[in-house]
């Protein structure tokens, strides 16, 4: 993975090292500038690239899996969202040498509190504070590996499972 480019742009960074795996090859701003921008994070982009960490919408948030895999389906790649996405299928993905794209806390910080967001469509979504993607790359029985930017980093299953059900196990897939 590569540094990301804005405080913001984490689903940018990991959409375009995960579709280098695949050997797509997009650049972190023409990815960003494809995402639509809304006020709901299911629908696009929320705020400022360079806005502050932490905080939820209607403030700069970022953006959740459906809008980040159709952006990846209109760059030839066949990208699933995927909300409720359970640990083994998650696992048999990786095993299988297919990278994983999921939506955590921070750095896979354990924990972290879901908040119902009423949008300006009338929608009802889930954020979090320092939401981020990061890619599932391994696993070994205590623990997985990530790519996350330009740092590799490992975190106990515990962990991560603490972390990536705040949003609901959402995650991007290849079919």
């Amino acid at each position: 993975g590569y540094d990301q480019q804005h405080t913001l742009s984490c689903e940018a960074r990991s959409a375009v090292d995960w579709a280098r795996h695949y050997g797509v090859s997009i650049k972190e701003a023409e990815f960003q500038a494809a995402l639509p921008l809304s006020d709901n994070p299911e629908k696009g982009f929320v705020g400022d690239t360079d806005g502050l960490t932490g905080m939820i919408p209607p403030s700069s948030y970022g953006v959740h899996a459906p809008p980040v895999a159709a952006v990846l389906r209109d760059f030839g790649l066949d990208a699933v969202d995927r909300q409720g996405m359970s640990f083994d299928d998650l696992r048999r993905h990786v095993a299988a040498g297919d990278p994983v794209i999921v939506w955590v806390i921070g750095k896979v910080w354990e924990g972290g509190s879901p908040v119902q967001y009423a949008a300006p469509d009338g929608e009802t979504v889930t954020v979090a504070h320092y939401e981020h993607t990061a890619i599932v790359i391994g696993y070994d029985e205590d623990g997985l590996t990530f790519v996350d930017g330009a740092m590799n980093y490992w975190r106990a299953t515990d962990t991560f499972l603490s972390s990536w059900e705040v949003l609901g196990n959402m995650a991007i897939v290849i079919d």
